[in-house]
């Protein structure tokens, strides 16, 4: 292509704002009927199945969720790092990155998958202690398979910026999901429910294979690289200790909440947080979706423009805090009210609704400005000065506010946990600078910028 044609291809390029409000916009979608379908599947099966059978099928979903989310050893969001960082500069290595990462991605897939099944009698009897259990976990195993490569997929379409596709994906596997879900659980209680949310992770894996093999021939990128497993050494230096943030964070907050078990009355008190802690994630709803697709154009801008990395940065630093503030304010002057939904008794909850409210804002600020320290692929360093300091604080937190002060004193750990995050995020992202490839006087054309 000739000077003129690049430069008439730039201008008719939509704005990075642009962008950034279309993939938003188009993200939500798709994340709506995501989180729809399964809030709509649980009241729905709630009515079928019973309180009883209810839990059964809460804690086979919250098993197929950890078991696949661990499983993914972040392959996901390595795709979409380095997908975006490189897709336009040297797309023959953003082909090699994903095409390891699908491999891992399968591996550990297929491992997973393996080891539910295998492990299904002990899963149901030790942590569970509920033995009838294990023929419904053998038959969610190949939901885990499913769940794991998905993630992959997602996240290399959203590297790819293919955010319009993940949303009518967003649609149709939300729309697949809820029904043979709840066709699943009429028709053949908590087994036909786990049938049915299986078929729908199947009917994602396809639909998302479709999409990704058309939007890899959009961007000329090959299907199959050559020497993939020189890109190894991104898996151990980013998507490893990104992996190993999650291995360590989902234990030590289920480990902090054991500590309000533990306490006298402490199954009530955890109720008192479950309520509070559900208008968090509310909160946190909008947010987390603007920062997904932040997370893509900033590593896109981090080998591309300097200024437009820095208005990236600005700009869904400044969104990010606007709503998740509102957000917060608003559940804070509604909490006596919003609490009442769930009964009159959980009136109690509303300290620790403040306090997580607190914990929401400083937790979504901490997010997005640490995708500055993702887009340097600092990860290692991250694991060691961030989330390990984060966690243990909360778990020491937990042992000494719990004992008096219940929920209100779990929601303190989160927070304190969080703002120590903050405070190391914001440290370290100030010593990185918002630079660029470009602007990085250490950055040459063809070198490894992962390590």
């Amino acid at each position: 292509m000739s000077r003129a044609g690049e430069e008439r291809g730039k201008s008719t390029r939509p704005s990075v704002l642009a962008r950034l409000q279309s993939g938003i916009l188009f993200n939500l979608i798709g994340a709506v009927f995501a989180q729809g379908s399964t809030f709509v599947l649980n009241l729905v099966s709630a009515n079928l199945l019973g309180r009883f059978t209810f839990g059964e099928f809460t804690v086979l979903q919250s098993t197929l969720s950890t078991v696949g989310t661990l499983a993914q050893v972040a392959t996901g969001y390595t795709a979409t790092k380095y997908t975006a960082e490189f897709r336009e500069t040297d797309p023959e290595r953003a082909a090699r990155i994903l095409h390891l990462c699908a491999l891992v991605s399968t591996v550990t897939a297929v491992s997973a998958a393996g080891g539910l099944f295998l492990g299904a009698p002990w899963i149901a009897l030790r942590a569970y202690d509920a033995p009838q259990l294990t023929p419904w976990l053998r038959m969610a195993a190949p939901g885990v398979l499913f769940i794991v490569m998905n993630g992959f997929r997602s996240g290399a379409l959203a590297g790819l910026e293919s955010y319009s596709a993940l949303a009518r994906l967003g649609v149709i596997s939300g729309i697949a999901y809820l029904a043979l879900g709840i066709v699943g659980a009429y028709l053949s209680g908590v087994q036909g429910a786990v049938i049915g949310i299986t078929l729908s992770a199947g009917v994602q894996w396809l639909l998302l294979g479709f999409s990704l093999r058309a939007e890899l021939h959009r961007w000329n990128m090959p299907h199959h690289p050559e020497h993939s497993w020189r890109e190894r050494w991104t898996i151990l230096h980013f998507a490893l200790p990104a992996s190993l943030n999650g291995v360590i964070t989902l234990p030590a907050f289920w480990l902090a909440s054991a500590f309000l078990v533990r306490q006298p009355g402490g199954l009530e008190q955890v109720a008192l947080f479950g309520a509070a802690n559900s208008f968090r994630v509310i909160v946190l709803f909008l947010p987390n979706v603007m920062n997904s697709v932040g997370m893509s154009l900033l590593n896109n801008q981090r080998t591309a423009s300097a200024d437009d990395y820095r208005r990236v940065f600005w700009w869904n630093l400044g969104l990010t805090a606007a709503f998740v503030s509102a957000g917060a304010i608003s559940v804070m002057t509604a909490g006596p009210w919003l609490l009442r939904a769930f009964g009159k008794d959980f009136g109690g909850g509303y300290a620790a609704l403040r306090v997580l409210m607190v914990a929401a804002v400083i937790e979504s600020i901490s997010i997005w400005i640490y995708q500055v320290i993702q887009s340097h692929g600092k990860m290692w360093q991250t694991l060691l000065f961030v989330t390990l300091p984060r966690d243990c604080l909360i778990l020491s937190l937990a042992y000494v506010l719990t004992p008096g002060y219940g929920a209100a004193g779990l929601a303190a750990a989160h927070a304190g946990g969080w703002a120590l995050a903050l405070f190391a995020i914001s440290v370290f992202t100030y010593r990185l600078g918002l630079t660029t490839l470009k602007t990085d006087p250490a950055w040459r054309p063809g070198a490894d910028h992962a390590l």
